[in-house]
Order: C-alpha cells, then sequence, then structure tokens
C-alpha cells in the first residue's frame, strides 16, 4: 500500500503567503516576489494549494487577532476623545468597547435582563455605571497589591 505523505511549505510559499497577507500585494505580484518564474500561474496554483490555503487562513487570522485589533481599539480611542467628533460616534465607539470588553450585551456577564442602553431606565444606568467602578477600582487595588 502506498505510504501517506505529508507535505511541509517550502521557504518560497511561505514567503508568498507573507508578501500576499503583511505584504498586501495581489496573488500575482505576491508570487513574483516570492521568486516564482511564472508568478501569475503560480499564483493561482499556490492558492488552490491546501497546504498553502491553511496558512494563508493562518496568517490572516493572527493579523485580524493582533494588527487589526489593536488598530480597531485604537480608533475606538481616537473617536472617544475627540472633542470634535459627533456624541453620537462617541456613544457608538463607547458601546463597541464595552461590548468587545465583555461588559455590554449579549456575551456580557450578568447581562440578565437583555435590554440595550436605550431601554434602560436612568436607575438601571446608574446602577451598572456603579457595578463598573466598583470593579474598576477593586482591580486598581489588586494591582497595587501584587506590585508591593
Amino acid at each position: 500500500m502506498g505510504a501517506i505523505r505529508k507535505h511541509s511549505a517550502s521557504e518560497q510559499q511561505k514567503a508568498f503567503v507573507d508578501y500576499l497577507v503583511a505584504g498586501r500585494h495581489n496573488i500575482t505580484e505576491a508570487a513574483r516576489l516570492a521568486g516564482y518564474a511564472h508568478p501569475k500561474q503560480s499564483g493561482h496554483r499556490l492558492t488552490r494549494n491546501p497546504a498553502v490555503g491553511l496558512m494563508l487562513r493562518q496568517a490572516r487570522q493572527s493579523l485580524y487577532q493582533c494588527d487589526l485589533a489593536n488598530l480597531a481599539g485604537e480608533t475606538l480611542r481616537v473617536v472617544m476623545t475627540d472633542p470634535d467628533a459627533p456624541a453620537s460616534a462617541k456613544v457608538s465607539a463607547a458601546r463597541t468597547a464595552l461590548e468587545l470588553a465583555g461588559d455590554l450585551g449579549k456575551n456580557a456577564e450578568g447581562a440578565g435582563s437583555g435590554k440595550s442602553l436605550a431601554e434602560m431606565s436612568p436607575d438601571e444606568l446608574g446602577s451598572m455605571i456603579e457595578q463598573w467602578e466598583t470593579e474598576r477600582s477593586g482591580m486598581a487595588r489588586d494591582v497595587t497589591a501584587q506590585e508591593t
């Protein structure tokens, strides 16, 4: 019976993936920069190679989780602190930040009420803010206690 062969990616294939994802080049240009003699045909063939496809998905996921997540967080911070930004943009940015942090939305801890901010009464909003402030001050004390 034939043995199962496991193909590992070549350095040239890794370079192709890097040029395509991190370098933001098109398929043909990425293949050319990676050193392929026939970049148009090679680029097309590479994108259909399962091992290269897996590397592409992993490289893109890494880009999304690291670089773009950091950029998104910084963008939210800029919008929320921009004195010239419309109030609606600031509220939207704050809501997105709270949802990402897990403090708001369907995945929020203690999100039993299931209400959006607009549906909450002033008392409910005040209670939520008090809870966050308590948690935040508790975290500040914990950090200080760990440093000493």
